[in-house]
């Protein structure tokens, strides 16, 4: 999986907060015992600030997980995160540095929790183990403005650690 990140953004909210808490909110799963064979996996992910209280900062994390063999889908779950941070300081947090810092952090943040579920589902299922694999993180394209003052994305390199 790779995200792209305004690292500048999300470093500003990073440097700010703690991990004080990351529980699961929701889960849905099912399979169809009757097919088996090979895991053809899909992951769709989002992460969104979903409250903010006093030194509180809440993010749900929502991960979709589905796995085909062929054309037939075979098993998908659904489970939803939510993370609490403590914030340090008074002045107020921006609401887009807040985005890419839900982007990418609490994805970082989520995603051990999120592997070692898949895995233990996938086998209980009956399916051989989802091994979850790294997420990558690449700097988000700068915007710039050409001639005729259209916004055009520029091409940023691309960072294989992930903002901490």
């Amino acid at each position: 999986m790779e995200k792209f990140i305004d690292f500048a953004a999300a470093g500003r909210i990073a440097t700010r907060v703690e991990l004080k808490d990351i529980r699961i909110t929701d889960v849905l799963a099912k399979c169809d015992p009757r097919v088996q064979g090979p895991l053809e996996p899909l992951l769709d992910s989002e992460c969104t600030i979903v409250g903010q209280e006093q030194n509180l900062l809440y993010i749900a994390c929502k991960y979709q997980f589905t796995a085909r063999s062929s054309e037939t889908r075979i098993a998908e779950a659904a489970v939803n995160y939510l993370l609490a941070y403590e914030v340090q300081g008074t002045e107020a947090l921006g609401n887009e540095d807040l985005a890419e810092f839900a982007n990418s952090n609490s994805t970082l943040h989520s995603w051990p929790f999120l592997r070692e579920f898949l895995y233990g589902l996938t086998t209980k299922m009956g399916y051989p183990p989802y091994m979850l694999p790294v997420v990558h993180f690449k700097e988000k394209p700068k915007e710039t403005k050409d001639a005729n003052q259209k916004t055009v994305a520029t091409p940023a390199s691309t960072v294989s650690e992930p903002v901490e």
